[in-house]
């Protein structure tokens, strides 16, 4: 029974997490009635989520839709909220302010409206993602990753649904310092990648327990410190979107499991610091995107730079190599790949072809 308590008292001290899983925000509403400027100030909560999913010229040149499509239909988008505060104002207005919770997870009911519409990019939001966090205990190699899986659960409880497994390549990717731009542009290559998550993690022993605790004295259980690092890449462009490093606690009666148990503390940290990167990433106003223009004629690629940095929404596009006739674009766009070829082929007064698109690349041709 005592060991029992031991066990329940440190799951409290070591362990914990923070959900992903909507959007909290609160915002106040108005109406001549309670009723109304509580629906308000639902409204105004989607239309605030809405507005972090979406950049500003987008919201402009779609108003009437969204307004019809979405903001009419707020409280379906909504998983839970509480009103906070209710009064009336000077002029006979009621005020009501609600703490709502807003799902904007990628599979979720707002998401799938928002691509519906053509408003967003789902690929945008749900990019083709594989996790290899290879783990140590004490210096001897772990089979089966506790931290890697709980950074995937994270992932596909946020509602990131295209996860693929390439585990196999683990024993390839042992070494975060040492994984090299081929090594992803290999992976993005051979299994369509869009991003990679790639880090290592280890545990180790602290002793018993009992020297934690103000009583002191052996208890039997055994106590494990881990510690995970990570980092989110572009797998086609080699781009660092984020790294991170998390530890993770946890005790059990052998040092084998308490490590597993630290190291998916570890995870599950991570994996909620890599969901919210990704979900900000995905709803940035500005897109990093590396664009590839293969024609024989160089003025045709400087016409399309030039093109291109007029293009609305466009921050900057600067060539940053050129070989054989195929020129690299980096271009800041508040866009999505798609929208872009769209406008460039309207910029230039010559033809061009879209070749292939993805998560944050564009290959076209000109002649």
């Amino acid at each position: 029974m005592k060991i029992k308590k031991i066990i329940c008292l440190l799951a409290v001290v070591f362990c914990f997490c923070i959900p992903v899983s909507a959007q909290p925000i609160t915002v106040a509403g108005y109406g001549t009635t309670a009723d109304e400027a509580e629906r308000d100030a639902l409204r105004n909560a989607v239309e605030q989520a809405v507005g972090t999913l979406v950049d500003s010229a987008t919201l402009v040149q779609n108003n009437m839709l969204i307004n019809d499509e979405i903001y009419t239909q707020s409280r379906g988008y909504i998983t839970n909220y509480t009103v906070l505060s209710q009064k009336l104002t000077g002029d006979d207005m009621y005020e009501v302010t609600v703490n709502a919770d807003v799902d904007t997870n990628p599979n979720s009911k707002l998401m799938s409206e928002l691509t519906r519409l053509g408003i967003i990019n789902r690929q945008l939001r749900d990019p083709k993602i594989a996790v290899v966090i290879p783990e140590y205990h004490i210096r001897a190699r772990v089979p089966d990753p506790a931290g890697e899986t709980a950074v995937i659960n994270k992932l596909i409880e946020a509602g990131f649904s295209r996860i693929t497994d390439i585990s196999d390549t683990r024993y390839n990717l042992n070494k975060l310092s040492a994984i090299t731009k081929e090594d992803m542009e290999n992976i993005a290559r051979s299994r369509n990648v869009d991003i990679l998550i790639v880090g290592e993690a280890f545990s180790e022993g602290v002793g018993d327990v009992g020297k934690f605790l103000p009583s002191g004295g052996n208890t039997g259980i055994v106590s494990c410190k881990a510690r995970l690092e990570a980092k989110i890449f572009i797998a086609k462009t080699g781009q660092i979107i984020s790294a991170k490093g998390t530890y993770g606690t946890a005790a059990d009666l052998t040092e084998y499991i308490a490590g597993k148990k630290a190291l998916e503390n570890a995870g599950e940290q991570m994996g909620d610091y890599i969901v919210e990167k990704l979900l900000n990433y995905g709803s940035s106003t500005r897109q990093n995107l590396e664009v590839v223009v293969a024609a024989s004629d160089f003025n045709k690629i400087n016409a399309i730079n030039s093109a291109m940095q007029k293009i609305r929404g466009v921050e900057s596009s600067m060539v940053t190599d050129y070989n054989n006739g195929k020129a690299t674009l980096s271009v800041k766009y508040s866009g999505t790949p798609q929208t872009l070829f769209n406008q460039l082929n309207q910029a230039v007064n010559f033809n061009i072809n879209l070749q292939s698109l993805s998560y944050n690349t564009l290959n076209i041709t000109a002649y």
